[in-house]
């Protein structure tokens, strides 16, 4: 008999695109699946959409008071009963022959995960392809740059017993960053289909231009994944993998995300506190193989950060 797969749907306030994603999820092409419907409170008809698929017996809907993303998977976690799982957002969508493939692929390698491409689809038909990692089959232990894939929960499948001691962190910014390296270390093996499956929807008026400071909780999310390797087998190879994290995520992309900010009063400050966050969680970063490989424009700018002068930085990007 085939394996089982749960697809963990978290539902919040998305009237407007449920029906397509639960759609393609209900239209795989493997049959042995698990669909639970995660309702987070929505306050529109998000509810009544999941309900309409009740008769569906592959189909399991949860109903509880809001709390967010994590509390959402979490709760679909709970509840899921099949060998493997993966998460789909509700305004998200996936290719039909999605699951089937990942399958195949993981009873081939026996492995543990299972990652794919995507697709970005933009409101103006737009698409780009999002590479999920350029491997084939591989393991932490044979290449342990493979810690830093694309770290979206939604191009995979895992296996389910490998969140008895992970969980996805309640009221957090950054949940995948804090939660897939976790699990992409604890994979015994990972594989790669190259087919671009899930197709995520780019949707405008994102949040991502609003200055909060809990943009900051990147660094959160990078020290929960050093403190797990840390106390789990201390490998001083994946832990320096990891430390790139500051760079990539906490130093290059919060820097763009600040500088994008809708509010351009605020950008300074966030600049200069970020730079703060780093040396605070990082003190080493100018010694990172990742920074000291970093092009002449990067470091330049780098610099100028670390000497405060954001101002200048600021007039770079918006020329």
């Amino acid at each position: 008999m085939s394996k089982k797969v749960s697809i963990i749907v978290p539902v919040y306030n998305v009237e407007k695109y449920l029906e397509r994603c639960i759609k393609s999820i209900v239209g795989q092409t493997y049959e042995n699946t698990e669909i639970i419907l995660v309702n987070d409170g929505s306050t529109d008809s998000s509810l009544q959409i999941c309900k309409g698929y009740e008769s569906d017996s592959r189909v399991i809907i949860v109903d509880k008071i809001n709390g967010g993303l994590s509390d959402a998977r979490n709760a679909g976690l709970n509840v899921a009963t099949g060998d493997y799982v993966g998460f789909i957002d509700s305004d998200d969508f996936i290719k039909e022959s999605m699951i089937e493939q990942m399958m195949i692929a993981i009873n081939q390698d026996e492995s543990d995960i299972c990652v794919c491409d995507m697709e970005y689809l933009y409101d103006d038909g737009k698409i780009n392809f999002a590479s999920g990692g350029d491997f084939k089959l591989s393991s932490i232990k044979e290449t342990p740059e493979l810690i830093r894939i694309n770290n979206s929960a939604c191009n995979k499948l895992f296996k389910k017993e490998m969140f008895k001691d992970v969980k996805f962190p309640v009221g957090k910014y950054y949940e995948d960053l804090a939660t897939i390296p976790i699990l992409i270390y604890k994979a015994n093996k990972v594989s790669k289909v190259n087919d671009a499956f899930y197709v995520y929807y780019q949707r405008s008026g994102s949040i991502a231009h609003t200055a909060n400071k809990k943009i900051f909780e990147i660094y959160d999310a990078i020290d929960d994944c050093i403190q797990y390797v840390k106390q789990h087998g201390n490998e001083e190879i994946i832990i320096k993998e990891l430390n790139h994290f500051y760079i990539i995520h906490g130093l290059d992309l919060t820097t763009l995300r600040i500088k994008d900010f809708n509010d351009k009063s605020l950008r300074e400050e966030y600049l200069i506190e970020n730079m703060n966050e780093l040396q605070k969680r990082y003190p080493l970063w100018k010694k990172d193989s990742y920074y000291l490989q970093a092009g002449l424009k990067k470091k330049f700018i780098y610099s100028l950060l670390e000497k405060g002068k954001v101002r200048t930085v600021l007039k770079l990007y918006d020329k």
